[in-house]
């Protein structure tokens, strides 16, 4: 039975609930791994996460695709709620530059007064940071052409660049753990890199992200789910993705940059 009205009622769901209790546990679970050096907690909160994820998009994709309980009233509350929701992250990542600043611009003696500390070697901007940078911008130039390509009925297209924008971000993200990798410093040599870690991982954490809502993006345009006129759920994935870009930004200016 559809529903002739601006309001978003749809059934009750399990889902909200669930989802909300494997990000907790996920994030003692993530205490837990570092602290006792216990994987399973970390991995159970995991799948559980994923589980809970794939089934409540599964039914707001049946709510709006099959149902047509999603009208225009629903749309603007989804864009204002991810609005909102890109509003918590920027504030979430404004402590970790404040954070690294603090430390930056009084580092204690036991550091040896430096910044980085004394021993510590840090990246040089004009390497693999410079390669990651040009890679983001390059995928928020690919990721809007596919927008406005998708805004003009050129479904083909729009789904080519998004596919090179998911190569783009995959790339990315295997140029960080290789960073990690050959990182002359641990999480815990200092506040220095326990600071970077801190950013540069949650930050590829919300490209991996991004990565995934785009890949879901990309096989919904191959079934034809999104249209210029049904596409609420791409446009926020377009804009996580121009978010994860810009705070990348920053952070290869004020870690890479400015503090080396």
């Amino acid at each position: 039975m559809k529903k002739y009205n601006p309001f978003h009622l749809v059934e009750l769901s399990p889902w909200p609930l669930i989802t909300s209790l494997s990000v907790m546990s996920f994030g003692l679970s993530v205490i837990i791994m570092v602290r006792c050096f216990n994987v399973l907690p970390f991995l159970f909160s995991l799948l559980f996460i994923l589980i809970s994820s794939y089934f409540w998009g599964r039914d707001v994709h049946r709510e709006g695709c099959y149902e047509g309980a999603h009208n225009s009233e629903v749309f603007g509350g989804f864009k204002l709620g991810m609005i909102f929701f890109i509003l918590s992250e920027c504030f979430f990542f404004l402590g970790m530059f404040w954070g690294y600043l603090h430390l930056a611009e009084a580092p204690a003696v036991e550091l040896g007064g430096l910044w980085p500390p004394l021993g510590v070697t840090p990246f040089d901007p004009k390497g693999i940071p410079f390669l990651n940078t040009v890679l983001l911008v390059s995928s928020g130039v690919s990721v809007t052409w596919s927008h406005h390509a998708m805004e003009e009925g050129n479904f083909n297209v729009s789904s080519m660049a998004l596919f090179i924008t998911v190569v783009l971000g995959g790339t990315f993200t295997s140029l960080q753990l290789l960073e990690y990798y050959v990182a002359a410093f641990t999480f815990s040599c200092s506040s220095y890199s326990s600071v970077y870690f801190m950013g540069t991982g949650f930050h590829g954490l919300h490209v991996i992200i991004g990565s995934v809502l785009l890949i879901i993006c990309f096989f919904r345009f191959s079934n034809l789910f999104i249209s210029p006129y049904h596409s609420a759920g791409y446009e926020c994935s377009v804009w996580y993705w121009h978010f994860v870009d810009v705070v990348w930004f920053f952070l290869y200016l004020v870690f890479y940059w400015w503090g080396c």
